[in-house]
């Protein structure tokens, strides 16, 4: 179904977060144009929005599936003033705003994996990719990249991934308007960032904790060549994973690719 870029628009006018609009039929990354708005000087609150991504990228440079027609692929351009090692927390931020997006039409199972996932039942139905310019020892703007898997059918999906991913469509069993996840997105995400503006990351770390789905579970947590594993007790004030390892001291993991252990 055809995006219709221009009703967005003026449901989003007035709005901190979406106060640019540029949408684009086929792009290969909405994180690429949006660095590149941020280089040229445009506002906070731009919003960069795809209807198909020929190169979409997760973290650790991962192609992040990006079919036309189906889901949210939206890049969001921020200017806080905060240090590089604050980023981060954006990033926690960003998972929250979705998961309460996601929740007003899936209520049950919509849960968090840190640093950057927003599952559902366990699967994985969101992604976040941070990415940073910076300025000397500033940042000058931070760029937030989030894909929802939003209309996609189980057979849309590569088979390596079909039993890892989910949609809200496979979630819900209905279609869903994208214009409508696209505002109310945008509306959450306003929320939590003007709260993290004024309030700090304490009501971002409480509200992450809220829906983590790894308290108390036993990780893997990648990172170039370490491997690390210990039970996760928790997110730090700073948005560092917690984990408690097998002599029962505390690890802070500030950067990685984790996943649950079954058993």
């Amino acid at each position: 179904m055809k995006f219709d870029a221009e009703a967005l628009r003026l449901r989003l006018a007035g709005r901190r977060i979406g106060c640019r609009l540029h949408f684009l039929p086929t792009v290969d990354s909405t994180n690429r144009v949006a660095l590149g708005f941020a280089r040229e000087g445009a506002p906070e609150g731009t919003v960069v929005l795809a209807d198909r991504q020929t190169a979409g990228r997760g973290r650790l440079d991962r192609i992040w599936q990006s079919p036309p027609g189906c889901n949210l692929y939206i890049s969001i351009l921020l200017r806080p003033l905060i240090a590089p090692a604050e980023a981060p927390q954006i990033t926690l931020m960003s998972g929250v705003a979705v998961a309460e997006m996601l929740s007003l039409l899936c209520p049950a199972g919509v849960g968090l994996k840190w640093p950057n996932d927003v599952l559902v039942r366990g699967r994985k139905i969101c992604g976040i990719l941070t990415e940073l310019r910076i300025a000397g020892r500033a940042v000058e703007a931070v760029v937030v990249g989030i894909g929802v898997n939003v209309n996609m059918a189980g057979a849309d999906f590569d088979p390596a991934y079909r039993e890892t991913a989910t949609s809200l469509s496979q979630e819900t069993e209905q279609t869903h308007s994208r214009e409508d996840l696209a505002y109310l997105l945008c509306e959450r995400f306003e929320q939590w960032y003007e709260t993290f503006l004024r309030e700090g990351f304490a009501p971002v770390r409480e509200g992450w904790l809220a829906r983590s789905e790894m308290e108390g579970k036993r990780v893997r947590v990648h990172f170039r060549d370490e491997v690390q594993e210990g039970v996760v007790a928790g997110v730090d004030h700073d948005g560092a994973l917690l984990l408690t390892d097998a002599l029962g001291d505390i690890r802070r993991i500030t950067a990685g690719d984790a996943s649950i252990l079954k058993g």
